[in-house]
């Protein structure tokens, strides 16, 4: 799902989160079951609005300081149910949407899911520096204009911290 940006696969499993937790199948369901999930699990979940499964809800939000602290909770031993959060991320230059991207400098060390909606634009992820640390990200870009140049910044972005030596 991660992978592929399978929007209908990230649907079908909030709505499974939502019969797990007893709350109706469908699209209000699944935000209301994802969301308390999150709030389980300790995360910030200020200023975020779960609308849907795959982000495709125009009044959906997510913050910055949500995704990061999702993937690095999905990283922490203390919770391996999470760790496909991780494992599922395209690489840079290999796999799912970030195939053709990252040909150059950040190859192999970013993995992150993109996020684009008309005028908006978003990258979140791990990329492992030139110390060797694994470093949580979320860049998000609302209000683009040019697509293209919002995901090539975003990528610019991503290949900083892989280059940054962060110790």
């Amino acid at each position: 799902m991660l992978t592929n940006s399978d929007n209908d696969l990230a649907e079908a499993l909030a709505r499974h989160t939502a019969l797990a937790t007893g709350e109706k199948p469908d699209f209000a369901g699944g935000g209301a079951a994802v969301t308390a999930r999150l709030k389980q699990l300790g995360l910030p979940v200020k200023g975020a609005g779960i609308k849907d499964g795959s982000g495709l809800d125009r009044r959906g939000r997510l913050t910055a300081g949500l995704l990061t602290a999702l993937l690095a909770t999905a990283g922490d031993p203390a919770h391996p149910e999470l760790r496909p959060a991780l494992t599922g991320l395209p690489v840079a230059g290999f796999t799912g949407t970030l195939t053709g991207r990252y040909t150059e400098g950040a190859a192999g060390v970013v993995r992150a899911k993109t996020g684009t909606l008309t005028g908006v634009n978003t990258l979140a992820g791990t990329v492992v520096d030139t110390s060797g640390r694994l470093l949580a990200f979320a860049f998000l870009a609302n209000d683009t204009t040019d697509p293209t140049a919002a995901q090539s910044a975003l990528d610019k972005a991503a290949t900083a911290l892989a280059a940054c030596g962060c110790r």
